[in-house]
């Protein structure tokens, strides 16, 4: 069975959107590709009439018109071949294009669950080589399947007509290479699998390497790294060698089987020259048409390899297109900005449907207020901020704003209306403007130099030749920490969200840089809904309410003054700032 497993009518059904609407040009690339066939199948006629006629017979006369004539053919099996090229390569790069970015689209809308347990690298791979196969399944194994097949009859017609004994003799062993390629097919698929998952993991390697080069270098793990990069090379040596031995084993059985009947070919028709049954220009055309038999064989079997090889890309394409995606809810609302609050009504959330981080958590975020959230590392503050991003559904309860539960909201509406600062910002390798502009593709450049100004960016702009347009590297691997995060800021300024969410947005910045930043997030905060992750004192002092998260549930919740005299969590973090009391200020660090 070609497809794995399912109903394989809607399978193929699925696949045939792809080719749908490059029919056309596929069908083109089939009759052109047939005329080529045709003109290359008239030549050996030419060449028997030079043997007999020309040669053995000595009409020189007619030499000068057949060798035109053959000349004639060969350029117009030239030009055929190199328009069937053309052709079948624009019609099969659209489709390869169309197929990755179904699959991209796909991936992107793909519950967050599955980037925890895949590897970037694994994504590379299947949108890479593994599409690159499926192509070569959906369209050069059936455009070649076709021609080859319609050269093979009519070469085998031809020779028949030649001398059906000589035919016969000449493919009486094709049955036995068609077996030995019959018996090596499941080998083939299973080693194909493993070459792939081996590419990919090696892909996966390379990425987390250099992703994480600041960490492999301070830790002086070069050569650690190193010395495992060429062991997973040595593993994929060893598995390319295995298949390419059976590869040859496949391909080899054929081919000896093949030129052996080429060679009975000549060793009957010899025999049969010589008791004048048949003329030296037929088995001269006959042998090459023999080679038109053989090479269409050999191509029709390398095709039936190809195609064992990519059931495996079928088999890893197919399983990341089964991964569930987001879906909205029919009729799902529009996001507006809140105008009473957010509301988690006993939420609770595990990843693994087991340990909860969540439990039964109650919380209000009142509308355009800030609340800081506090708690201890693992206390579930970051999955609080995953669900309001709707990156997570609630195992139990329910998160409403305004009354209207999450679940009836459009995620990409609501998705537009939040602006995240997060601890580690990412940042694409583009410019600063690119990465500011990021989410409001509308922006102008003047709003960019503003925001840019209000996130304390404008200073180190301008000490930059290329300033917005200068590029930030990988991940922004060219800017510092507090610079990323300056970025991050500007990008969220630019953004102007109706639900801003700071998880350590300052933690990078120096003293001073902070100063400055706070004054502009002020701005930046008043009059909309907030929530603030931070450590520190001073940001959690001023905001309207603090919430205290404890062992998946809010312990307390109130302003500063209210919760600076209660024990537990809270008293805790103010110890750990330095200032049991809740009066002064942040501890020096």
């Amino acid at each position: 069975m070609l497809l794995p497993g399912g109903d394989v009518t809607k399978r193929l059904r699925s696949l045939w959107r792809f080719i749908r609407p490059n029919r056309g040009i596929l069908a083109v690339t089939l009759c052109v590709s047939l005329l080529g066939t045709a003109a290359s199948l008239y030549t050996p006629f030419l060449t028997k009439r030079l043997v007999d006629d020309v040669m053995l017979k000595g009409d020189w006369e007619g030499l000068p018109p057949l060798l035109v004539t053959m000349a004639l053919f060969s350029a117009a099996g030239m030009l055929l071949g190199g328009a069937s090229s053309y052709l079948y390569t624009r019609g099969s790069s659209r489709i390869l294009i169309a197929m990755r970015s179904a699959l991209f689209d796909h991936l992107e809308r793909a519950e967050m669950g599955f980037f925890g347990r895949t590897r970037v690298g694994e994504i590379v791979a299947r949108l890479n080589n593994d599409m690159v196969e499926l192509q070569g399944v959906l369209v050069d194994i059936p455009l070649a399947f076709v021609v080859n097949s319609v050269r093979l009859v009519a070469a085998a017609a031809v020779l028949i007509a030649m001398s059906w004994r000589l035919f016969i003799v000449g493919n009486v062993l094709v049955p036995l290479g068609v077996l030995g390629l019959w018996l090596t097919r499941h080998v083939i698929t299973g080693m194909s699998r493993e070459l792939r998952e081996q590419n990919a993991a090696l892909g996966s390697h390379i990425i987390d390497t250099f992703t994480g080069i600041r960490l492999v270098r301070s830790s002086g793990m070069e050569g650690e790294e190193l010395g495992r990069f060429e062991r997973e090379n040595l593993s994929l040596l060893r598995s390319v060698l295995r298949f390419q031995m059976v590869s040859s084993l496949s391909r080899g059985i054929p081919s000896f089987v093949l030129a052996c009947s080429a060679m009975l070919a000549f060793l009957y028709g010899g025999y049969m020259i010589r008791d004048g049954a048949l003329t030296v220009g037929t088995l001269v055309a006959f042998t090459a048409f023999q080679v038109q038999v053989i090479a269409p064989l050999q191509n029709l079997l390398g095709q039936y390899l190809a195609l064992r090889k990519g059931r495996a890309s079928l088999e890893r394409v197919f399983e990341f297109f089964g991964v569930p995606v987001e879906s909205d809810e029919e009729g799902a609302q529009e996001f507006v900005a809140p105008r009473e609050g957010i509301v988690f009504d006993n939420v609770s959330f595990s990843y693994d449907r087991q340990s909860r981080v969540l439990d039964g958590l109650s919380l209000f975020l009142p509308a355009g207020k800030t609340t800081a959230l506090v708690g201890e590392s693992g206390a579930g503050k970051s999955t609080l901020i995953d669900l309001l991003l709707r990156f997570h559904e609630p195992h139990g309860g329910e998160i409403r704003v305004d009354g209207v539960p999450f679940s009836r909201l459009r995620r990409s509406s609501l998705r537009r209306g939040i602006a995240v600062v997060s601890t580690e910002p990412f940042l694409f390798h583009g410019t600063i403007g690119e990465n500011i502009r990021y989410g409001t593709p509308g922006a102008s450049r003047a709003e960019m130099e503003d925001a840019a100004v209000r996130a304390d960016l404008g200073e180190f702009l301008a000490s930059l030749p290329e300033g917005l347009s200068t590029v930030v590297g990988e991940r922004g691997t060219a800017l510092s920490a507090g610079q990323k995060q300056r970025v991050a800021l500007a990008r969220a300024f630019l953004r102007s969200p109706e639900i801003l969410i700071l998880d350590e947005a300052t933690s990078s910045l120096d003293v001073l840089t902070e100063e400055r930043v706070r004054a502009s997030m002020k701005t930046l905060m008043k009059g909309r809904t907030t929530l603030i992750v931070t450590h520190r004192l001073h940001t959690v002092r001023d905001a309207d309410g603090i919430a205290v998260l404890e062992n998946g549930r809010i312990a307390r919740q109130g302003t500063h003054e209210e919760l600076a005299g209660s024990r537990g969590a809270y008293r805790a973090f103010l110890r750990v700032c330095g200032d049991p009391t809740g009066h002064g200020e942040d501890a020096p660090a």
